[in-house]
């Protein structure tokens, strides 16, 4: 739905708006992540389905707060949470500052939250 959103506000938003550039860099990464999802998807999609259960995007509460699972996948034997990214060039897992460090092949270096963790 947000990538719809900012496609639409893309098109309408003049091209020297002060927002226009955090709307680039939000649709860039959003796309990134939905073309990660769609990858794994294709993947998934060849397991037997009567051996597996799959959920996507399940919103879930522990009582006090409510988190996210990209990818659940439920068998007789296991339980699988798959957290996807699609992250390109060098990921560095820092465990000093429990970060990932990505540098791209443009050499720009960015800081995320540990996806481990996350998961």
């Amino acid at each position: 739905m947000r990538i719809q959103k900012n496609h639409a506000l893309l098109k309408r938003i003049a091209k020297n708006h002060p927002k226009r550039l955090a709307i680039e860099s939000d649709q860039t990464r959003r796309l990134a992540g939905y073309k990660g999802e769609q990858a794994i998807d294709f993947h998934l999609s060849k397991l037997p389905e009567k051996e597996y259960m799959i959920l996507h995007d399940l919103r879930l509460s522990n009582g006090n707060h409510f988190f996210q699972i990209d990818t659940l996948i439920l068998n007789h034997t296991f339980t699988l949470i798959l957290e996807v990214k699609n992250y390109g060039g060098t990921l560095y897992f820092d465990p000093d500052f429990n970060q990932l460090i990505q540098t791209t092949s443009k050499g720009e270096v960015k800081g995320y939250p540990n996806p481990i963790e996350q998961a």
